[in-house]
């Protein structure tokens, strides 16, 4: 924020359940009196959309998964289209109409479904690889309960068709309560060391505790290794948005 952003750069601020954008407009300053409150350093901003918070809900789910980035400012340059539609819709005043509640009704009914219908936990994981197929991944490959050393999927993204990222994935088929927990993130971290993984992800039909997401902001702190928390709400996003296959 300090270092990299010019004049004109946009910037979300997450809030709760919903966030904030704003407008860098000057450059940094230093201001002494702050340095006790480790904010000696700040910019000027113009606050967009009347200084009105954007519900998530009108996000997309890239821009969802980015906000949840906790503890630290994430670049999100990539997202700018998506950021300025969330507040062209905002700025023009929200009304629900068919295409927004067709897609809240279609999110809804993929995580009921996902929660109550016909799914057992290795069908969970099939449907967890096609996502992260739709997503991009160049491979996605179960691993087999008796080679299980903390990852239920082990995904490899491409990225620019230079660098791999390989991922170490977590699938929990559960219901909200109780939500997944720490040890879900410890058995993941083991998980991630095992597979000499980039990235670490916890995907559940559920929820997490607010310690799951302590754990993994810990971890992301001493080891420079990003755990992504999606939920059930969040996942059934990706699959509207990004659909799946059936086998």
């Amino acid at each position: 924020f300090i270092r990299d952003m010019n004049d004109g750069d946009l910037v979300v601020v997450p809030h709760a359940s919903d966030f904030y954008v704003a407008e860098v407009v000057d450059p940094p300053t230093y201001d002494e009196s702050k340095i006790d409150e480790d904010a000696a350093y700040r910019r000027n901003v113009r606050w967009l959309n009347n200084k009105n918070s954007i519900p998530r809900s009108l996000a997309r789910a890239a821009l969802i998964l980015r906000m949840d980035i906790r503890g630290t400012c994430a670049n999100a340059s990539n997202l700018l289209p998506q950021i300025e539609e969330c507040l062209e819709i905002a700025e023009d005043g929200y009304e629900p109409e068919f295409w927004n509640d067709l897609q809240m009704n279609l999110i809804e009914n993929t995580l009921e479904e996902m929660r109550e219908g016909r799914l057992e936990d290795y069908g969970f994981e099939h449907l967890v690889r096609e996502v992260l197929i739709n997503l991009g991944a160049k491979d996605a490959d179960i691993v087999s309960r008796n080679k299980d050393k903390g990852a239920d999927i082990v995904a490899t993204f491409n990225v620019a068709e230079v660098i791999n990222q390989t991922v170490a994935i977590q699938a929990k088929h559960w219901q909200p309560e109780p939500p997944v927990g720490q040890n879900v993130v410890d058995e993941l971290k083991i998980g991630i060391n095992a597979e000499s993984a980039d990235l670490g992800m916890i995907v559940t039909t559920g929820t997490f505790s607010e310690d799951a997401r302590v754990c993994a902001d810990e971890f992301f702190n001493e080891s420079g290794i990003k755990i992504e928390l999606v939920d059930g709400k969040l996942l059934a996003k990706l699959i509207v948005e990004y659909g799946i296959k059936s086998n």
